[in-house]
């Protein structure tokens, strides 16, 4: 079969995600498939700056940086610049306030955006791709969720309380915090150590795994032969390495006791659901924060481990060329039943964020086409949301509230709809992107240089330089013109792996009291 050299963006793109989904998802016997094996792609990405995840590695409390002071050359007859005073005391605090509500905002934008529920209308039968589009918020439905809900009586003996107290406080603990908007101490919520080293670990097997699964898809293609090299060489060090993330999991990252103490307060739900309605109520309200600046409540979520976007630890070369197109790689989607197309793999040009974009109808010749980036996918965690309650046997939403009774959470459906239909579980972050065209694209590569600077570049979930612009925030991605291709500098996030919920509420038959 001979391979068509020149293709339109979107179908290329295709291509480009659809071995990235293979990369992501699929599996063997060293790494199982992935659960979460529903990919949500942001339809442009978003520029992430790594300050902006500051308040994740090193909390809310303010830092004062005394800058050294800017020397420059004194040109002849001129006098040096005086040197610049000490700060008092009063504006060091003030400085160190203006740095605390730079972190709550930070905390905030991040909150909010996992907080968005994403749309499943695409995910059906064998399909598990789908574009990010932002439904209702998931703490907004899980609130009600457990507002209007009802659960089996059943009253645990004494032992069984403090049994449960104790493994909950191995989970999360409080701590005092001042509310810069009240200025009162409030207590909220955290993960413990056990919980974070867990997570950290997690995350490390992750991107190890990833790392397997990239070499694995590129030999399984069996298009370019340094591939199958390196695949038949070094497979068995690519296992060992995935089997010491697992162990080192394991060992010290507190997997099993972590799962031993999801599993027993699983165990004991239909026989403490009132006690641990109440206790999940008051974790979500100890989770609530208020922004300085919106002054509307959001409630806390961080990626673990907190400092990857300050180091190359946990992320993996990904890339992309002619042999991996002859690979046939495909994500086709439908939306539906519709049987409509779902399209994420346009190059648009121009504009200001996105509003006046045009796609563009030049072809790409894929034979000189390259390429690459580093992708890391980082969990999400969030103290309050307690996906055990949403899938237990042993409650249901009041019979009495005419608005709720009738209500799903999930209804288990293909596609599933409802409250709370899929959540996002892992975040997926891309950097030091870098599209190599060659000599035969000099008609596409001159349109790129020429909109980067002033409007925008964007090419399926990437943003690949120039203006990002959303209702709330605006930031501008560098990008550096080489003879023969464009570099993207910097990370930004492309999509999140989701999970779908199953039919729920779910309750079993033979419950006889509600409460």
């Amino acid at each position: 079969m001979i391979m068509d050299k020149e293709v339109l963006p979107e179908v290329l793109m295709n291509s480009v995600l659809g071995k990235l989904y293979d990369v992501l998802t699929n599996g063997d016997d060293v790494v199982p498939k992935s659960d979460d094996n529903y990919l949500a792609w942001l339809p442009v990405g978003m520029p992430f700056p790594k300050e902006e995840l500051e308040f994740l590695s090193t909390g809310f409390t303010g830092i004062y940086r005394e800058h050294e002071p800017q020397r420059r050359r004194v040109r002849q007859g001129e006098q040096p610049s005086p040197e610049p005073r000490e700060k008092t005391a009063e504006e060091i605090n003030q400085l160190l306030a203006q740095d605390v509500t730079r972190r709550y905002m930070q905390a905030e934008n991040l909150s909010r955006l996992c907080d968005m529920i994403p749309d499943t209308s695409g995910v059906k039968g064998k399909v598990t791709m789908n574009k990010w589009e932002q439904e209702n918020s998931l703490s907004l439905a899980y609130q009600h969720i457990l507002k209007f809900s009802q659960v089996a009586n059943f009253e645990p003996d004494e032992k069984t309380k403090k049994k449960i107290e104790r493994l909950r406080g191995l989970l999360q603990e409080k701590k005092i915090k001042k509310n810069l908007v009240t200025e009162e101490e409030e207590e909220v919520l955290e993960e413990t150590a056990l919980v974070k080293k867990y997570n950290e670990k997690l995350q490390n097997y992750l991107n190890i795994a990833l790392e397997y699964n990239n070499h694995r898809v590129n030999a399984l293609a069996g298009k370019d032969p340094a591939a199958v090299h390196f695949w038949a060489m070094n497979a068995s060090i690519l296992r060992s390495k995935v089997m010491a993330a697992k162990n080192d999991w394991i060992t010290n990252g507190y997997k099993e006791e972590y799962d031993q103490i999801a599993a027993y307060i699983a165990q004991v739900e239909g026989r403490s659901m009132l006690t641990l309605k109440q206790q999940y109520l008051d974790d979500f309200d100890k989770a609530r924060l208020t922004g300085p600046s919106s002054g509307s409540d959001f409630f806390y979520t961080s990626l673990l481990p907190g400092g990857f976007a300050e180091t190359d630890n946990g992320w993996t070369e990904f890339s992309f060329g002619k042999s991996d197109f002859a690979s046939n790689y495909k994500f086709d989607s439908k939306k539906g039943g519709g049987g409509g197309s779902l399209s994420l793999g346009a190059l648009s040009i121009g504009g200001r964020g996105s509003r006046e974009k045009r796609k563009t109808s030049k072809k790409i010749d894929v034979s000189t086409f390259k390429l690459r980036f580093k992708i890391c996918q980082v969990p999400i965690s969030r103290p309050w949301f307690k996906i055990n309650f949403l899938t237990s046997k042993y409650w249901r939403f009041d019979q009495n509230n005419t608005e709720f009774k009738d209500n799903m959470v999930s209804d288990g459906a293909s596609p599933p709809e409802g409250m709370i239909p899929a959540f996002t579980t892992t975040a997926i972050f891309v950097k030091d992107l870098h599209l190599h065209f060659g000599e035969r694209n000099t008609r596409i590569k001159a349109e790129m240089d020429k909109a980067g600077g002033g409007g925008s570049i964007s090419w399926g979930p990437f943003h690949a330089g120039g203006h990002y612009e959303t209702h709330k925030q605006q930031r501008n991605m560098q990008s550096q013109s080489e003879s023969q291709g464009i570099k993207i500098k910097g990370m930004q996030l492309i999509g999140f792996k989701c999970h779908v919920l199953k039919k729920s509420p779910d309750p079993k038959a033979n419950i006889s009291e509600w409460v």
